[in-house]
Protein backbone atom coordinates (compact mmCIF):
# COMPACT_ATOMS: atom_id res chain seq x y z
CA UNK A 1 0.00 0.00 0.00
CA UNK A 2 1.48 3.55 -0.94
CA UNK A 3 -0.77 5.82 1.44
CA UNK A 4 2.15 8.68 1.54
CA UNK A 5 2.41 8.60 -2.31
CA UNK A 6 -1.17 8.55 -2.36
CA UNK A 7 -1.61 11.48 0.07
CA UNK A 8 1.19 13.31 -1.92
CA UNK A 9 -0.42 13.08 -4.92
CA UNK A 10 -4.26 13.87 -3.54
CA UNK A 11 -1.92 17.50 -2.07
CA UNK A 12 -0.36 18.29 -6.16
CA UNK A 13 -3.74 17.10 -7.74
CA UNK A 14 -5.39 19.82 -5.33
CA UNK A 15 -2.49 22.20 -5.84
CA UNK A 16 -2.60 21.77 -9.78
CA UNK A 17 -6.64 22.51 -9.62
CA UNK A 18 -6.05 25.30 -7.74
CA UNK A 19 -3.19 26.65 -10.23
CA UNK A 20 -0.58 27.02 -7.43
CA UNK A 21 2.12 25.14 -8.57
CA UNK A 22 5.62 26.72 -10.04
CA UNK A 23 5.92 26.44 -13.85
CA UNK A 24 8.31 23.42 -13.02
CA UNK A 25 5.90 21.52 -11.12
CA UNK A 26 3.29 21.88 -12.91
CA UNK A 27 4.97 20.67 -15.76
CA UNK A 28 6.27 17.84 -13.58
CA UNK A 29 2.78 16.93 -12.95
CA UNK A 30 1.47 17.15 -16.22
CA UNK A 31 4.66 14.74 -17.46
CA UNK A 32 2.86 12.40 -14.63
CA UNK A 33 -0.80 12.68 -15.55
CA UNK A 34 -0.23 11.66 -19.28
CA UNK A 35 1.26 8.61 -17.66
CA UNK A 36 -0.43 7.40 -14.58
CA UNK A 37 -4.04 7.37 -15.30
CA UNK A 38 -4.87 7.14 -11.78
CA UNK A 39 -3.41 10.61 -11.30
CA UNK A 40 -4.86 11.82 -14.18
CA UNK A 41 -8.24 10.82 -12.50
CA UNK A 42 -7.70 12.27 -9.51
CA UNK A 43 -6.34 15.82 -11.01
CA UNK A 44 -10.00 15.81 -12.99
CA UNK A 45 -11.66 15.38 -9.85
CA UNK A 46 -10.34 17.72 -7.67
CA UNK A 47 -10.73 20.20 -10.76
CA UNK A 48 -14.14 19.47 -10.47
CA UNK A 49 -14.46 20.29 -7.30
CA UNK A 50 -12.52 23.29 -7.03
CA UNK A 51 -13.94 25.01 -10.23
CA UNK A 52 -17.30 26.21 -8.38
CA UNK A 53 -15.28 27.79 -6.09
CA UNK A 54 -13.83 30.23 -8.96
CA UNK A 55 -17.27 31.38 -9.90
CA UNK A 56 -17.64 32.73 -6.31
CA UNK A 57 -14.98 34.57 -6.24
CA UNK A 58 -14.98 37.88 -7.37
CA UNK A 59 -12.90 40.03 -9.39
CA UNK A 60 -9.48 40.94 -7.56
CA UNK A 61 -8.50 44.51 -8.37
CA UNK A 62 -4.41 44.51 -9.43
CA UNK A 63 -2.45 46.55 -7.17
CA UNK A 64 -2.02 50.27 -7.36
CA UNK A 65 0.36 51.17 -10.48
CA UNK A 66 0.41 47.42 -11.68
CA UNK A 67 -0.50 48.34 -15.71
CA UNK A 68 1.60 51.90 -15.32
CA UNK A 69 4.48 49.06 -14.53
CA UNK A 70 3.50 46.76 -17.30
CA UNK A 71 3.04 49.36 -19.57
CA UNK A 72 6.99 50.68 -18.77
CA UNK A 73 8.33 47.48 -19.00
CA UNK A 74 7.03 47.00 -22.46
CA UNK A 75 8.27 50.32 -23.72
CA UNK A 76 12.07 49.39 -22.50
CA UNK A 77 11.52 46.25 -24.23
CA UNK A 78 10.29 48.04 -27.20
CA UNK A 79 12.78 50.47 -27.35
CA UNK A 80 15.78 48.05 -26.27
CA UNK A 81 14.58 46.17 -29.64
CA UNK A 82 14.92 49.31 -31.75
CA UNK A 83 18.62 49.87 -30.17
CA UNK A 84 20.20 46.60 -30.53
CA UNK A 85 20.42 44.32 -33.70
CA UNK A 86 21.75 41.12 -34.86
CA UNK A 87 23.25 40.64 -38.31
CA UNK A 88 24.47 38.26 -40.25
CA UNK A 89 26.71 38.51 -42.94
CA UNK A 90 24.67 36.13 -44.81
CA UNK A 91 21.51 38.46 -44.48
CA UNK A 92 23.13 42.12 -45.11
CA UNK A 93 23.48 43.02 -49.12
CA UNK A 94 27.07 42.56 -50.52
CA UNK A 95 27.71 46.05 -52.38
CA UNK A 96 30.91 46.39 -54.88
CA UNK A 97 33.16 49.52 -53.73
CA UNK A 98 36.48 48.58 -56.01
CA UNK A 99 37.69 45.44 -58.07
CA UNK A 100 37.88 42.68 -55.08
CA UNK A 101 36.52 44.60 -52.57
CA UNK A 102 32.94 44.54 -51.45
CA UNK A 103 31.35 46.00 -48.06
CA UNK A 104 27.97 45.49 -46.12
CA UNK A 105 26.20 48.39 -43.92
CA UNK A 106 26.31 47.10 -40.16
CA UNK A 107 25.20 50.14 -39.11
CA UNK A 108 24.23 53.89 -39.96
CA UNK A 109 23.64 57.05 -38.01
CA UNK A 110 22.24 60.06 -40.16
CA UNK A 111 22.59 62.56 -37.34
CA UNK A 112 26.58 61.74 -37.06
CA UNK A 113 26.89 60.96 -40.65
CA UNK A 114 28.62 57.94 -39.33
CA UNK A 115 28.41 54.44 -40.68
CA UNK A 116 30.13 51.01 -39.62
CA UNK A 117 30.32 48.65 -42.48
CA UNK A 118 31.80 45.19 -42.78
CA UNK A 119 34.68 45.21 -45.91
CA UNK A 120 35.84 41.90 -47.63
CA UNK A 121 38.87 42.17 -49.97
CA UNK A 122 39.88 39.37 -52.23
CA UNK A 123 43.44 38.44 -52.43
CA UNK A 124 45.57 41.27 -54.37
CA UNK A 125 42.47 43.55 -54.14
CA UNK A 126 43.81 47.37 -54.06
CA UNK A 127 41.66 50.42 -52.87
CA UNK A 128 42.82 53.88 -54.41
CA UNK A 129 44.14 56.46 -52.17
CA UNK A 130 41.50 59.21 -50.18
CA UNK A 131 40.87 61.57 -47.24
CA UNK A 132 38.99 60.86 -44.48
CA UNK A 133 36.23 63.72 -43.94
CA UNK A 134 35.90 62.28 -40.18
CA UNK A 135 38.11 60.10 -37.62
CA UNK A 136 38.34 56.48 -39.14
CA UNK A 137 38.32 53.23 -37.00
CA UNK A 138 39.50 49.91 -38.64
CA UNK A 139 39.77 46.67 -36.65
CA UNK A 140 40.93 43.46 -38.75
CA UNK A 141 39.27 40.39 -38.22
CA UNK A 142 41.53 38.13 -40.45
CA UNK A 143 43.86 38.24 -43.08
CA UNK A 144 45.95 41.67 -44.06
CA UNK A 145 45.98 44.73 -45.27
CA UNK A 146 48.80 47.64 -45.92
CA UNK A 147 48.80 51.07 -47.11
CA UNK A 148 52.12 53.13 -46.57
CA UNK A 149 53.73 52.05 -44.02
CA UNK A 150 51.18 50.51 -42.48
CA UNK A 151 50.68 46.94 -42.11
CA UNK A 152 47.65 45.30 -40.22
CA UNK A 153 47.17 41.75 -39.13
CA UNK A 154 43.93 39.77 -37.28
CA UNK A 155 42.96 41.62 -33.91
CA UNK A 156 44.28 44.88 -35.17
CA UNK A 157 42.74 48.08 -34.47
CA UNK A 158 44.21 51.22 -36.38
CA UNK A 159 42.73 54.62 -36.00
CA UNK A 160 42.96 57.99 -37.99
CA UNK A 161 42.21 60.95 -37.76
CA UNK A 162 39.84 63.37 -39.63
CA UNK A 163 41.65 64.62 -42.75
CA UNK A 164 44.14 62.14 -42.87
CA UNK A 165 45.39 60.78 -46.21
CA UNK A 166 45.23 57.39 -46.80
CA UNK A 167 47.70 55.43 -49.42
CA UNK A 168 46.11 53.00 -51.83
CA UNK A 169 45.70 50.05 -49.88
CA UNK A 170 46.35 46.74 -50.42
CA UNK A 171 45.43 42.83 -49.57
CA UNK A 172 47.75 40.62 -50.29
CA UNK A 173 45.81 37.40 -48.77
CA UNK A 174 42.48 38.96 -48.80
CA UNK A 175 40.75 40.46 -45.73
CA UNK A 176 37.91 40.98 -43.56
CA UNK A 177 37.55 44.32 -41.68
CA UNK A 178 35.30 46.13 -39.61
CA UNK A 179 35.21 49.89 -40.48
CA UNK A 180 33.47 53.20 -38.87
CA UNK A 181 33.81 56.17 -41.17
CA UNK A 182 32.18 59.24 -42.79
CA UNK A 183 28.96 58.19 -44.59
Amino acid sequence: MHLVSDIDDDIESVLFAAGALTAAETAALKARLAQEPALAAKARDWEAALSPLAAHAGAIEPPEGLLDRIETRIDARERLERLARTLRPEQGQWIALAPGVRFQELDRDETLRRWTILVDAAPGATFPSHEHEQDEEIYMISGDLAFGDVALGPGDFYFSRQGSLHATHFSRTGCRCIIAQAM
